[in-house]
């Protein structure tokens, strides 16, 4: 297939350009022209430039098979600009990939897009996903990825485990997590389907970490005891809120601590998943082979 994606620059979007390129299928990388939009820095993928706030037209999504739309502007923390790009670019996307007869069309979404989601990041992904529905494009719901890239979420808060004392924010929640490789392969899977999925389907391990688990054994992964210290979150997030209206850039935002304090109930779109042959290893970071089921086939 020829598979577009983007945000193919992005922790996740890298890892999906490999996974579909092993697979034998040919990709075409969407991103913002820089250093790293080299053939060789795309590992030999087609690159095509790609802003989200003013998406191509149809025509560059015409020869495609599957559109994988990953990109998302996160140094955006107020409302209308998150609405004003990500939202209505997103949006606008999907439209042009739909109209240009793209048999599969998939949306990046996020466990944080569920109903009544107080996050802003969760808000505006469920916006989206409703337009990809009504499209009849896919929308896949991202736990915590976490695995050997050490990107995104993961990433911050692997970092927030090497300071000297590490600050457990809600410490008595959790996250729905999914590792970096099965993820790939879920994705690969979904895309190589024709299986319809109108509702969203959670990329995710059913069953929840807690906070404290995930950070502790973070810490130990990097050789280190953790020595935390349970901190309100509200206060946390009011300190990034005033450091954010100087500009200032930060590892985490404001609205990133809802996501971690107000998680979803569940990982929905179990069903469909297993009837494709996805499954999702429990969380570890001891070694990387699946736990158990059909994983092992495709990861």
């Amino acid at each position: 297939m020829r598979v577009g994606i983007t945000g193919a620059n992005g922790y996740v979007g890298t890892i999906l350009r490999a996974a579909f390129a092993e697979k034998g299928h040919e990709v075409i990388a969407f991103a913002r022209s820089n250093r790293m939009t080299s053939e060789s820095a795309l590992g030999g993928a087609e690159w095509r430039p790609f802003e989200i706030k003013r998406p191509p037209s149809r025509a560059a999504f015409s020869d495609l098979d599957v559109l994988i739309h990953g990109a998302w502007d996160l140094t955006l923390v107020s409302a209308g600009d998150v609405w004003d790009v990500n939202v209505s670019g997103s949006q606008h996307l999907l439209r042009n990939v739909v109209d240009a007869g793209v048999r599969r069309v998939i949306f990046i979404s996020s466990m944080s897009a569920y109903k009544g989601t107080r996050q802003l990041y969760g808000q505006a992904k469920l916006a989206c996903e409703h337009t990809a529905s009504s499209l009849g494009a896919v929308s896949t719901r991202l736990g915590l990825v976490y695995g050997p890239g050490w990107g995104g979420m993961a990433g911050a808060l692997r970092r927030l485990t090497k300071l000297p004392v590490t600050p457990l924010i809600g410490a008595g929640s959790y996250q729905f997590t999914v590792h970096e490789a099965d993820m790939a392969a879920a994705m690969v899977r979904i895309a190589e389907s024709d299986m319809p999925l109108s509702e969203p389907v959670g990329l995710a391990n059913p069953e929840p970490v807690p906070f404290r688990r995930l950070m502790k054994e973070i810490a130990a992964s990097q050789g280190r005891t953790q020595r935390a210290v349970s901190v309100p979150w509200q206060l946390v997030s009011g300190v990034l809120k005033a450091t954010e209206a100087l500009h200032v850039p930060l590892p985490f935002r404001s609205d990133s601590i809802l996501g971690l304090v107000h998680p979803a109930a569940e990982v929905p779109g179990a069903e469909p998943l297993k009837q494709l042959g996805i499954g999702f290893r429990t969380f570890s970071l001891t070694g990387d082979r699946p736990s158990s089921g059909t994983l092992g086939q495709y990861s």
